[in-house]
């Protein structure tokens, strides 16, 4: 303590504490600015990054929802037709532009789940498929071989180039795949299998497989036990983690972190919804996909990061994936220590400059004596480039700086000694400087007035003077006055320069408000055309697709007027279907030449010049208002017209390009639902003679025939036989043959009721369904087809007509002839032999008799219920 006031007591030594006092403390602050910058920027990138890692978690989570999308679409293909065969399957694939559309699949399969005893069958069947290939495929075999409890093997792939060992392929032979099989069977749900090696993968890495349930049709699957009976088979798409994550990480993005995906097992369920954890925490996680190690079996766990690191939770197919994203040495995510440095280095500089200028201004005080022996004059004549300086004993002028000689546009050896007046503009400035002066002396305060001065060039000068007496017993002796001289007209053009600046900014935050807002409109509709192309998607009818464009086309064009035009049945014009807002033009169809956008397959108008040629429907021809015909194109195929009227003069900023984007939703929507109409067509009709085919038949006749057992109605079956059909075929070919099968077909179909259900059920025999009809009712509707042939008279190439031709027909009824429904075609069929028997040419009813004993209705009930398809 004595030693320190022995310091303190001098005038050095207390600079000497004073100084290391500041340096201390600086460094101090210097070091922990840099810890706070340091844990700043830290922090900064852990957020970047986590926010790069959770886009791409989402970017993941989007590829996979799309692709579950495929399969819920090929669900809907074998819903809507039933059963499908290779080339069908083949075609579906191909409408949907995979490689374009839906980019990462490995292959899309279709499993059929076989029981033991079908096996043989089943082999046989796929062998003999020749959809595609005429010699089928004789090389088709289920593999592994072995005898399991059930089969779920792979009927289709596409594509099948570098998928071909995949077909045959047993999935219920892998037991890590049982799992995920039973789980989409009992659920009704797309399933994901756990990390797999893919049977057609030579590459090393690891796959997945997506697979979504399909069920028999007309089968119950409401409940576990029902779908599990109801089962037929599965639809599935097949991925390789590499090839999937390749085309969603982009390769710069690669470069800067490491990513790694991780199957923490199945999700479990909370309150029927699936969350981000894993039904077992505990289970052993498997390491599926490494962006820095493509061969998966040199890797033996996840590398935890110890730097910036983030880590997501995606649900995909019920399994739990952890995505962990760690950042790469030398990435732009890596902590940059510049800045720190910088702050340090920064601070340690301060600091000593604060202590050095401690020490200079303690050392200046001690000199301060000698400072105030220098003369005000010499402070106030230093050249000045912003404000002019002039001393005046009374309004006699004593001395002036550069910058004041400037403003008079004089020399500065030509002030000292003239008058202040003699530099005014007029009278009113030497009484303003005249009263600056009077308060001066009264007051001894500082005053301030407004002048204007008069230069040599005749010009004047608007400027401030600012004056104060210097201090009495100064170098420059009492009565002195210091004016300090400021151009006013550098102010105004400043003040001026300042409001445009003003002004700039206001207009720049107006036009940035009104981007975002656009922004904001964009985002809206965008979320708005992207809901309509889900509802699109699952429209099952065009009046299902208008109603939905003509709710959603009031919210995406709010200051337009439109509607839908569609080609009619002859494809010469359109007619107005779906329309929003009050339309100017009435017209409901008109032809295809008075469009200028059907004429030319594009968008009309398309430029100002084209605004002159304007389309005969359009309402612009009266109310000279805006319009645009866009065609509605799928598969280059014309399909109709998107027609838009503008309330106002001109259209909304970006409509445009939303129509474009609507009229293609609506092209793809209505291409589809045609799609599907002739996939279903095609499963159900007889390709020759237009009727129903024998699939179809045999599935109607066990829903009449359970129908009428529950009611107790009759119903007839009549089965029709070309009499020497071979005769035909022999003596006049095939083409004869055919002919007369085409106008049989056309025959059944005028002299049946629209109740009836009639088809070809094999070669040229024809089978007739008459629901809720008698035996006399049913013989007289066989008699009156029997008339109706024996009347044909068939065109034939290259010859006479044929005539003559008759058919034997014969005729059974439930429950008159036979108690079970299964029975109903044998009754008719023998009747039918008897028929020809006895000659041809004529209708033979059945002579069997139902033997109804006491439990008849209920074993009739079990007779009906058949099997499907």
């Amino acid at each position: 303590m004595t030693v320190l006031r022995g310091v303190l007591a001098s005038a050095n030594g207390r600079t000497i504490v004073a100084a290391s006092v500041i340096l201390i403390s600086g460094l101090a602050v210097t070091f922990a600015a840099r810890m706070l910058s340091e844990r700043m920027i830290a922090a900064d990138m852990q957020r970047r990054f986590s926010a790069d890692a959770a886009d791409i978690s989402t970017a993941i989570g989007d590829r996979l929802r799309t692709h579950a999308e495929v399969l819920v679409s090929m669900q809907g293909l074998h819903a809507s037709i039933g059963r499908v065969d290779r080339a069908q399957f083949r075609r579906y694939i191909d409408v949907l532009d995979l490689a374009r559309r839906y980019p990462g699949f490995q292959a899309l399969q279709s499993l059929r789940k076989v029981e033991p005893e079908r096996l043989d069958a089943f082999v046989a069947e796929m062998r003999g498929d020749n959809s595609i290939d005429a010699s089928g495929q004789p090389e088709f075999t289920v593999r592994p071989p072995g005898k399991r409890a059930s089969y779920n093997v792979v009927e289709f792939v596409e594509p099948m180039r570098g998928n071909e060992d995949a077909l045959g392929f047993d999935a219920g032979a892998n037991p890590a795949q049982l799992d995920s099989l039973r789980r989409a069977a009992e659920t009704g749900r797309i399933v994901a299998t756990p990390p797999v090696k893919l049977v057609q993968d030579t590459s090393g890495g690891l796959g997945f497989i997506l697979r979504a349930p399909i069920y028999r049709i007309g089968e119950p699957a409401q409940t576990t036990s029902q779908r599990v009976a109801a089962l037929r088979g599965f639809v599935a798409s097949v991925y390789r983690m590499n090839d999937l994550m390749r085309g969603v990480l982009d390769p710069r993005t690669l470069q800067q972190m490491q990513v790694q995906i991780v199957d923490r097992g199945y999700a479990k369920q909370t309150e029927g919804t699936l969350s981000g954890e894993p039904e077992d925490p505990s289970g052993a996680a498997t390491l599926m996909y490494n962006s820095l190690e493509p061969n998966l079996n040199l890797v033996s766990q996840v590398a935890e990061s110890a730097g910036i690191a983030a880590d997501r939770s995606l649900v995909v197919g019920e399994r739990v994936w952890r995505v962990v994203f760690s950042a790469r040495p030398g990435s732009i995510y890596e902590v940059d220590r510049l800045v720190s440095n910088l702050v340090l280095a920064s601070g340690v500089v301060i600091s000593l400059l604060m202590a050095l200028l401690t020490v200079i201004g303690l050392r200046s005080r001690q000199l301060s004596g000698n400072l105030n022996a220098l003369d005000a004059e010499q402070r106030a004549l230093v050249d000045n480039p912003l404000a002019g300086i002039m001393f005046t004993e009374g309004r006699r002028i004593l001395r002036g700086n550069r910058r004041m000689a400037e403003f008079c546009g004089a020399s500065p050896d030509d002030l000292p000694g003239s008058k202040v007046d003699s530099l005014l503009a007029s009278e009113a400035d030497s009484a303003a400087f005249g009263a600056a002066l009077t308060t001066i002396r009264d007051s001894a305060m500082a005053t301030e007035a407004e002048l204007h001065l008069r230069r040599k060039d005749g010009s004047t000068l608007l400027i401030d003077v600012y004056g104060k007496p210097l201090a009495a017993g100064s170098r420059s002796g009492a009565g002195e006055i210091l004016w300090v001289v400021r151009d006013k007209t550098d102010v105004m053009l400043m003040d001026a320069e300042r409001r445009e600046h003003a002004r700039e900014l206001q207009e720049s935050n107006a036009r940035l408000t009104s981007s975002l807002q656009a922004s904001e409109i964009r985002g809206k509709e965008i979320v708005l055309l992207t809901e309509l192309s889900g509802v699109l998607q699952s429209c099952q009818a065009p009046n299902e697709i208008f109603a939905a464009v003509q709710n959603y086309a009031g919210f995406l064009f709010p200051e337009e007027a439109g509607a839908l035009y569609l080609m009619n049945e002859t494809r010469d014009g359109v007619t107005r279907g779906p329309h929003w807002g009050e339309l100017t033009s009435a017209v409901t169809s008109f032809p295809l030449e008075d469009c200028w956008a059907l004429r030319r397959g594009t968008t009309f108008p398309i430029s100002p010049a084209s605004q002159g040629l304007v389309c005969g429907h359009a309402a612009c021809r009266e109310t000279h208002s805006g319009y645009v015909c866009q065609p509605l194109v799928a598969q280059n195929n014309l399909m109709g017209l998107l027609y838009r009227e503008a309330y106002g003069p001109a259209f909304a900023e970006g409509a445009d390009q939303l129509a474009t984007m609507l009229a293609e939703q609506v092209s793809l929507a209505l291409a589809n639902l045609d799609l599907r109409e002739q996939l279903r067509s095609q499963a159900i009709r007889d390709q020759l003679t237009g009727l129903y085919n024998r699939r179809f038949l045999e599935d109607a006749l066990t829903r009449e025939t359970g129908r009428a057992a529950r009611s107790g109605e009759p119903v007839a079956v009549a089965i029709l036989d070309v009499d020497h059909f071979k005769r035909i075929n022999d003596t006049y070919g095939h083409e004869a043959g055919d002919a007369v099968l085409r106008e049989l077909g056309q025959v059944l179909l005028k002299t049946i009721r629209k109740t009836d259900i009639v088809g070809r059920f094999g070669g040229e025999e024809f089978l007739m369904l008459l629901p809720g009809a008698s035996v006399d009712v049913a013989q007289a509707r066989a008699l009156a087809v029997l008339e109706a042939v024996r009347a044909m008279e068939v065109a034939i190439p290259n010859g006479a007509p044929l005539n003559r031709i008759t058919a034997s027909i014969g005729v059974a009824a439930m429950p008159l002839h036979v108690a079970r429904g299964d029975a109903l075609v044998a009754a008719a069929d023998a009747a039918l032999y008897q028929a020809k028997g006895q000659g041809r040419n004529r209708v033979v009813l059945s002579d069997r008799r139902a033997v109804l004993p006491a439990l008849a209705p209920a074993e009739m009930q079990l007779g009906l219920t058949g099997t499907d398809g």
